[in-house]
């Protein structure tokens, strides 16, 4: 029996994890219709869509939490974290870049030999390139400012909202930490849709889904995904603005120091995420104990 009532608790959550999944995409392809109905190419003003679809998506699952709240389950953690916590989720978060910079180099470089491989990490360069498909030139400088804006600020937000405050949520309620943490990760990765993004995305997710639960609060993975966006993406494409004027040589070696600084930070990372773990456990027996001496 209580077998049963185990698998049908574990079938809700996945259940209401897609459901999750399903409003997240709707509202991306409702925006994206009324964009184009509208007449503005998703293309060219990126920025003014992806700042349109996260602001909805923040609206919406706010409301989420909200009414989770009021009906006595709570899905959303925002405990209070203290400065330590802070620096570690900072460390992992670089760590975390340094992973997926080597993953890809090496992805890179056994794609030299695999055809496959080659067409992959083709199809992931046009993935993340803010200007894929349309003239640099076409696509103006307010518009990539507030794509970058998103990039660092609402999407991170938007992202941990959906996947860590809300599925890994839902799902926490119903199954052991462990496995709603993988379920969170797979779900995180799949959504990246191209199969190299996806590969690390998977990786990322464990990450974020794990710190988030060893912190209990939401600003923690925020503060990790977005300083991630930052170095990984939103410097570069900074950089690359005319205005700037910032030469081609200069920019490659700022965004190769910040890679080598990322990898460097690889193992420091992985010393935080453990002592970040046993703080957490030593807080939740802390917990457990003042709950039984209490009772």
């Amino acid at each position: 029996m209580k077998a049963v009532e185990k698998a049908s608790g574990w079938l809700f959550a996945l259940g209401l994890a897609f459901a999750i999944v399903l409003a997240f995409n709707y509202l991306d392809v409702f925006i994206m219709v009324c964009f184009r109905h509208a007449g503005i190419s998703t293309k060219i003003y990126r920025g003014s869509f992806a700042a349109t679809a996260a602001l909805a998506n923040i609206i919406v699952f706010a409301v989420f939490f909200i009414v989770c709240k009021k009906i006595r389950r709570p899905v959303l953690q925002l405990n209070k974290i203290g400065l330590t916590d802070i620096v570690l989720v900072v460390i992992i978060a670089v760590g975390m870049l340094g992973f997926v910079e080597t993953f890809i180099m090496v992805s890179d470089r056994i794609s030299e030999y695999i055809k496959s491989l080659s067409d992959e990490m083709d199809a992931y360069r046009e993935s993340v390139n803010r200007y894929s498909g349309v003239k640099e030139e076409a696509v103006p400088v307010w518009d990539t400012l507030i794509y970058l804006f998103s990039l660092c600020i609402l999407v991170p937000i938007e992202e941990e909202m959906i996947f860590r405050g809300a599925i890994f949520g839902v799902l926490k309620r119903k199954m052991p930490p462990l496995f709603a943490i993988l379920v969170t990760a797979a779900i995180f990765g799949v959504m990246h849709r191209v199969s190299i993004h996806t590969a690390y995305a998977v990786v990322c997710g464990m990450i974020l889904t794990a710190c988030y639960h060893f912190t209990e609060n939401l600003i923690a993975s925020v503060i990790m995904h977005s300083l991630f966006n930052i170095l990984g993406s939103a410097i570069g494409d900074l950089l690359k603005l005319e205005g700037l004027g910032v030469a081609s040589a200069v920019r490659n070696r700022i965004l190769l120091n910040i890679n080598v600084i990322c990898i460097l930070m690889m193992v420091p990372a992985g010393l935080a995420f453990f002592y970040l773990q046993r703080s957490s456990k030593k807080r939740r027996l802390k917990q457990a104990e003042s709950v039984t001496s209490g009772e």
